[in-house]
């Protein structure tokens, strides 16, 4: 009885050893096709390189296929936002093994790009990359400033309602006084007077410039004066794409900045919901020419009871 049981068990190891087929090691199993990049112009890149702010960018490449034709070239791109394209090239004639072609583009966004070039046969199926792609990485061409916490002046308190596009910095009144010629805005609340609304407010931003100052019991007349300029708070549903996906850089913020109209000291909100409210977005040109936005990300309390906004700024370096 043993011995049947050991032969049965033989015979089955046997036969599984005889079914086995060596799996294709996914590291040479696309070696037939190959992609290589050429210098074939001024702005050509042939490997990973960090370019700056406005450069163009060439990728000229060839892809070729050693054992079978390729019917389609894929170009994908991909950036930091998560962002992805992909253009899809038919390949005919000749061609199908050996393809040539360029990328061109002008460079519009900090971070990095990713381009990656790859062939598919007559059944749409993968065939190979040459296990190779190019970065393009653009260098940091504007600030980003964070989660800046501009208080609600409250008459007897020194908490920073006061902001510097220069430093990316808040201040209080006493200490906004040291570094006056530093301060770009100031921010100030008017109380929802609605019905139900008495809790609420407006919050709204100035330039230190603003005919009538709006804050009585500060006394900014001996401070230098920044002549700051802003729009007016935009409220369109894709603010927050706006500002995270599409100003990507110092000449996208200039581009998009220059189509609004750039000429407030003050907004003027007077019902909650109007002025500094969330999801608005606010273009800036600071005294030296620098544009900027700003994104609004909310309008609320701290755990002291203490009200702010919390604005998230791009300025351009």
């Amino acid at each position: 009885m043993k011995i049947t049981k050991l032969i049965s068990l033989l015979s089955m190891l046997l036969a599984f050893s005889a079914c086995k087929v060596e799996s294709e090691n996914i590291f040479t199993m696309f070696d037939d096709v190959k992609v290589t990049f050429q210098k074939d112009s001024e702005y050509a890149i042939v490997e990973d390189a960090i370019v700056n702010d406005g450069d163009s960018v060439h990728i000229y490449f060839t892809i070729t296929s050693a054992k079978e034709d390729m019917m389609t070239v894929v170009v994908d791109s991909t950036n930091g936002t998560g962002t992805w394209s992909r253009r899809e090239i038919e390949v005919t004639g000749p061609d199908r093994r050996a393809y040539s072609g360029v990328v061109k583009f002008k460079m519009q966004r900090d971070g990095k790009m990713n381009f990656r070039f790859y062939a598919l046969n007559d059944n749409n199926v993968y065939i190979g990359d040459g296990y190779t792609s190019i970065t393009v990485e653009g260098a940091p061409s504007y600030t980003l400033f964070p989660d800046r916490r501009l208080y609600a002046p409250v008459e007897g308190e020194d908490n920073p309602s006061f902001l510097s596009l220069t430093t990316g910095k808040t201040y209080s009144y006493s200490n906004a006084a040291n570094v006056s010629d530093q301060i770009d805005f100031g921010i100030d609340t008017i109380a929802d007077t609605r019905a139900g609304y008495e809790s609420n407010f407006a919050y709204n931003l100035y330039a230190l410039t603003v005919d009538e100052y709006p804050v009585p019991y500060y006394d900014v007349s001996g401070w230098t004066k920044r002549e700051t300029k802003f729009s007016a708070p935009m409220s369109a549903s894709g603010s927050y794409n706006t500002f995270t996906r599409t100003l990507v850089s110092s000449s996208k913020i200039e581009e998009i900045a220059k189509n609004q109209t750039i000429d407030k000291e003050q907004t003027d909100g007077i019902l909650s919901g109007e002025g500094l409210a969330a999801a608005r977005l606010i273009y800036f040109r600071t005294p030296e020419g620098k544009y900027g936005a700003m994104y609004v990300n909310q309008a609320t309390r701290d755990q002291q009871n203490r009200q702010y906004v919390s604005v998230d700024i791009k300025i351009q370096k």
